[in-house]
């Protein structure tokens, strides 16, 4: 958006970036595809022998793409002839080879020879900037600006060069320098504002655009940027106000429409920009941004069945149908559809197939369907070798949840037997080896991957749980949950291991704190068993039911659940 807010002099000096400088104070740099063609101009040959070399050696070496060696030809012809062509030519290229050592020089004598150019202002000043040299390159702009003589121009032309400078802070600090001797041009605040803003200086651009405004309040530009910068700045409320206003000043805007949206997008104010979003559609109801944008805006405030239409329609007119399919798929699934799923992912290519072919392996393992889903993650395997860890952890999982445990004991053995010592890998074996009821295998596991990474949480809270449920190494198991609990103390897992470890030890009433917070943050059949356990145990039996209750209508598969029931028949 910071690009629709300058005038198109300016989008075309960013669009072309700042390695470049320009000839005449309106000639935009030349463009990344130019640049090779810097080398192949002819500027003037001067008489001397020595010159002319010098110039053929860079001319041939620069057709020959040996960039280096012209430029080196071009510095040593630039003392040579008093031509501030030629010191022109050996700054730019000094430019595109990232030099800025031989640019500075190259910057200087263009400056000497031809002290009337703009063009060799602006790159001494630049070189002098990248050197840290902060007061000489402010003075440098300055001379440019004046030779410019259009302040409004100069500061636009400069702020696309200092924009595109890695230098973010130090670009700021030139154009604070700047900015004070031209207090009176609403273009400078502009630069200086949008300069503060890519620097993370929120603040410091609301104050810029202000002072911008104050000397050109019909400012579009600077309003939409202070706008911004007050969201930026953690200013919500006056961020969105300024943008109601411009918007409803001009409601034939639609840019200014879906910025006021994409501004609420980022203050997470989802259905005030969703609100925004359909307001658009309704003058450009095939536009396939804004349909995505309703899309996804509409799922996250909950309605799906108006997302899939929004989806639908994208699909339907051929736009993004990679992501409207995937989302498809998604929504069908949060809607127990899970042929409709299936099928969606099927259609999905480009960038979301990674990711539909791993929804559609666990679809089809969920289903039962193991060898269609190892299949899947087959193929996964053989297409894109760099996903081979993932593969294997999503057919482990499914061998787990189709309680295929030997198989997956297998897959693992190969899997490791290939990427050794991987840590993911390890960790999948282990649980499998804790199903398994190999506490030896797991235990060795687990402690390997502990060895490389001491503070994995994951490892310490599953060895840890594995001590104290199928063990009697109750306290040691207990120390290494305390330490996982330590890195990730909101983790609800970690927390039900913590209950347990407790429960274990005798301590009830620690235990039931910790259950109960682990079933709050995470609903599940298996905190839920422990938690029942724990008050059946204090004689809460009532309650304990209630919870066991709502552990089978969440999984009533699930295997520790189950056990607890058959142990306590409630």
């Amino acid at each position: 958006m910071l690009q629709r807010m300058v005038p198109v002099a300016l989008i075309s000096l960013l669009l072309a970036g700042c390695a470049t400088v320009s000839d005449q104070p309106g000639e935009a740099p030349h463009s990344a595809e130019e640049r090779p063609r810097i080398l192949a101009a002819q500027p003037p040959i001067p008489e001397d022998e020595d010159v002319i070399y010098q110039l053929l050696l860079a001319e041939f070496a620069g057709s020959r793409g040996q960039v280096g060696t012209a430029l080196d030809a071009y510095l040593k012809a630039m003392y040579l002839t008093d031509d501030p062509q030629i010191a022109s030519r050996a700054a730019r290229i000094t430019l595109y080879a990232n030099r800025d050592v031989s640019g500075l020089k190259a910057a200087r004598r263009w400056a000497d020879l031809d002290p009337e150019s703009a063009a060799a202002w602006q790159a001494l000043g630049l070189f002098l900037q990248r050197n840290g040299e902060a007061k000489e390159s402010a003075d440098a702009f300055r001379r440019m600006l004046v030779l410019i003589d259009d302040p409004a121009a100069g500061f636009a032309q400069l702020g696309a060069v200092l924009a595109s400078e890695e230098d973010r802070r130090q670009s700021l600090e030139t154009m604070s320098l700047l900015v004070d001797d031209h207090a009176d041009v609403a273009e400078a605040h502009l630069v200086h504002a949008q300069l503060a803003l890519r620097s993370g200086e929120a603040l410091r651009a609301v104050s810029a655009a202000e002072a911008g405004l104050e000397r050109l309040p019909d400012s579009r530009e600077l309003a939409m940027l202070r706008a911004q910068a007050l969201v930026e700045a953690g200013r919500v409320e006056a961020g969105v106000s300024a943008l109601r206003e411009l918007s409803a000043a001009d409601p034939e805007d639609q840019d200014l429409r879906l910025y006021l949206a994409r501004t609420l997008v980022r203050a997470g104010r989802s259905v005030e920009a969703l609100s925004e979003f359909r307001r658009a559609l309704r003058d450009r109801p095939e536009d396939p941004g804004l349909l995505y944008a309703a899309g996804i805006l509409t799922l996250e405030t909950g309605d799906a069945a108006e997302a899939r239409q929004y989806f639908l329609r994208l699909n339907e007119q051929g736009d993004r149908v990679d992501d409207a399919r995937f989302l498809l798929g998604q929504i069908a699934e949060d809607l127990d559809r899970t042929d409709e799923a299936l099928g969606w992912y099927e259609q999905v290519e480009g960038d979301n197939f990674v990711a539909a072919s791993v929804r559609r392996a666990i679809l089809l393992g969920d289903q039962g369907r193991v060898e269609a889903a190892r299949d899947e993650v087959r193929q996964l395997r053989e297409e894109f070798p760099d996903e081979a860890i993932r593969s294997y952890l999503i057919e482990g999982e499914v061998l787990r949840r189709n309680r295929e445990y030997d198989a997956a004991r297998d897959l693992y053995n190969e899997a490791i037997g290939r990427h050794a010592g991987n840590p993911d890998l390890l960790y999948g074996r282990a649980l499998i080896a804790v199903y398994r009821g190999d506490v030896e295998t797991a235990e060795r596991d687990l402690r390997r991957v502990l060895e490389d990474e001491p503070d994995n949480a994951n490892a310490l809270n599953a060895l840890g749980y594995t001590l104290v449920d199928l063990t009697d190494r109750y306290q040691e198991g207990f120390d290494l949950i305390r330490r996982a609990h330590a890195l990730e103390p909101q983790n609800p897992a970690i927390l039900d291991s913590m209950g347990w470890a407790h429960f274990r030890l005798g301590n009830h009433e620690e235990a039931l704190d910790y259950l109960q917070q682990a079933f709050e943050r995470m609903p599940d059949a298996e905190v839920a068993a422990h938690l029942g356990e724990v008050l059946w145990t204090m004689d809460r039996r009532d309650e304990a039911r209630a919870i066991w209750r709502e552990g089978k209508e969440l999984d009533p598969d699930n295997r520790t659940l189950r056990d607890t029931l058959d142990r306590f028949d409630p």
